[in-house]
């Protein structure tokens, strides 16, 4: 079959599932994608349905199919940053009275997260760098495309591995969970929460 193959080639492309991943979002009729190897694919949406064709082949999904195997492998071929790995992030991910003009530095101290009463998990939890946890609640929850520079990568072995690979089999496949970078409406309801809670004085 036409996906077989495509995700023989290109599953560990993750410029090309990323591609992918942008045109569904932004709801593109068709969208030309270069791989890591300069092969093009061709994205286009067909009667709501969406289509690829690459290497003289083409197969067509639906829209659900179609978000779950893009997520999914993305998901699922990204390689997580283990614990104590320093990186800065998008100023603008902040609130307003929070924000600065230049990245803010984060320690990762938790991964894998899940927010009570929601589907969705963040992948990173961690402290401002250098000053850590000073006070309750301190921890910043964020996903990898806010990261914008990995400063320094902390400790990984065959441990670290094999954890990564139990926990994405426990959230993505048996729970049925995502990146909450994949769920607009989770995101919304969280910023409404930490809105509230800012308001409130609670942080």
């Amino acid at each position: 079959m036409a996906i077989n193959e495509f995700a023989d080639l290109y599953l560990e492309d993750e410029l090309v599932l990323q591609e992918l991943y942008y045109a569904y979002k932004q709801e593109l009729s068709s969208y030309d994608i270069q791989s890591t190897k300069g092969k093009v694919i061709q994205y286009r949406r067909v009667e709501g349905d969406h289509g690829i064709q690459f290497e003289k082949k083409y197969f067509r999904l639906q829209e659900e199919p179609f978000f779950r195997l893009v997520m999914f492998s993305i998901e699922i071929m990204r390689e997580m940053l283990p614990l104590g790995t320093v990186v800065e992030l998008n100023p603008r991910y902040f609130l307003p009275e929070q924000s600065t003009s230049s990245p803010t530095k984060v320690v990762i101290t938790e991964r894998f997260i899940v927010p009570t009463g929601y589907q969705t998990y963040f992948p990173y939890g961690g402290v401002i760098y250098p000053v850590g946890e000073l006070k309750k609640d301190a921890t910043i929850y964020f996903t990898e495309p806010l990261i914008t520079n990995v400063v320094h990568t902390g400790y990984r072995d065959e441990m670290e591995e094999a954890f990564e690979l139990l926990i994405k089999e426990d959230l993505l496949v048996k729970e049925n969970r995502r990146s909450i970078e994949f769920s607009t409406e989770d995101m919304k309801g969280l910023q409404s929460e930490m809105e509230a809670k800012e308001r409130a004085g609670e942080r």
